[in-house]
C-alpha cells in the first residue's frame, strides 16, 4: 500500500467492513511500541443516529 504526497492511504474494504468504518466515521490512529494501529473512534454513533445528525 502506498502513501499518496497528501499523506492518505485507503482502507481497505475487508478492515472497514469489520471495524464498521463507514463514511464520516471518525477513526484514530496509536502507536505502540513502534507500531501503529488504526482504530474506530469511541463514541462516533450509529449510522442512523449521524444520518440523523446531518439532516
Amino acid at each position: 500500500m502506498k502513501v499518496t504526497s497528501k499523506g492518505q492511504v485507503t482502507i481497505p474494504i475487508e478492515i472497514r467492513s469489520l471495524l464498521g468504518i463507514l463514511p464520516n466515521s471518525e477513526v484514530e490512529f496509536v502507536e505502540r511500541g513502534g507500531n501503529v494501529i488504526l482504530r474506530k473512534k469511541a463514541g462516533g454513533g450509529q449510522r442512523g443516529q449521524q444520518f440523523v445528525e446531518a439532516l
